[in-house]
């Protein structure tokens, strides 16, 4: 792939095998900011192919077992042609809708496959998982990152932060660089992520005030406390209580997906 795509260059050559290899059932791990999407449209290119988006409905958080049943009905009968059904985000079934899903993985109808979605910290059935072959999405290459800031002709201030903020994660990137408001919302992130990573206790104990009620934006904050350690690390400039940071954010997220109270999760990271 080009170093302008949106995909990473060392997911090239799975992605390529998949193509012509397509397993019978898939798991996407991806995260917030890189372009799933566009894999699932290389992995599902052929004309012939019958695809089926399984997604909540409007207004609904969750896909429900009906969905499920719904679509799994429309491929009793026999197609020559593959057919695919495509799970997003595959964590919003509920237990139900998975196990419902979990029988046609057991025993599998000819020329069915199924691609489940999900971002890496959300929680799905382990019975399921087993069943599944893992693509885990990487994160852009610093070339691949400079040729799409060079496309989108950003400014060197707004191209730094910008690169700070979602490197390696190309929607993240085009978004920061064509909606200021969304960049100037981001840049927030990083100072209340920054208190969050001090000794204020008082200060920390504010800034988490202003995320407990909008769990995606406590994901956000947590993503963005770890993209600053990950800079430190980067530059040899973390020390040891902030490298231990990395398993509470990350403990810290799966409370939150698993909808624990987004308090006293985020309590938690600095207690």
């Amino acid at each position: 792939m080009s170093s302008s795509s949106l995909i990473a260059a060392q997911d090239s050559a799975s992605i390529a095998i998949l193509i012509d290899d397509l397993p019978q059932s898939l798991i996407i791990n991806t995260e917030e900011g890189l372009d799933a999407r566009q894999v699932i449209d290389t992995l599902t290119a052929r004309k012939t192919d019958e695809v089926t988006w399984i997604q909540p409905q409007e207004d609904k958080k969750y896909i429900s077992t009906d969905q499920v049943r719904q679509a799994l009905s429309r491929t009793i009968t026999f197609s020559k042609n593959r057919r695919i059904i495509i799970i997003e985000p595959a964590a919003s079934m509920r237990v139900e809708a998975q196990n419902a899903l979990l029988k046609s993985l057991e025993e599998p109808n000819a020329n069915l496959h199924f691609i489940l979605l999900k971002e890496r910290t959300e929680p799905i059935l382990p019975t399921i998982t087993s069943r599944c072959q893992t693509l885990n999405l990487h994160r852009t290459s610093e070339q691949q990152d400079a040729a799409l800031l060079d496309s989108l002709k950003v400014d060197a201030r707004s191209r730094q932060q910008i690169l700070f903020l979602a490197a390696g994660r190309p929607l993240l990137i085009k978004r920061l660089a064509t909606q200021p408001k969304i960049l100037e919302r981001n840049q927030s992130l990083v100072v209340d992520a920054k208190t969050m990573l001090g000794s204020d206790k008082y200060k920390q104990l504010v800034a988490i005030n202003n995320y407990t009620s909008d769990r995606t934006l406590a994901l956000k904050l947590l993503d963005t406390i770890a993209t600053i350690i990950y800079f430190q690390l980067k530059n040899n400039t973390v020390n040891d209580r902030l490298s231990g940071m990395i398993d509470k954010i990350q403990y810290t997220q799966k409370l939150i997906n698993g909808n624990a109270n987004t308090k006293l999760a985020l309590l938690a990271l600095i207690g």
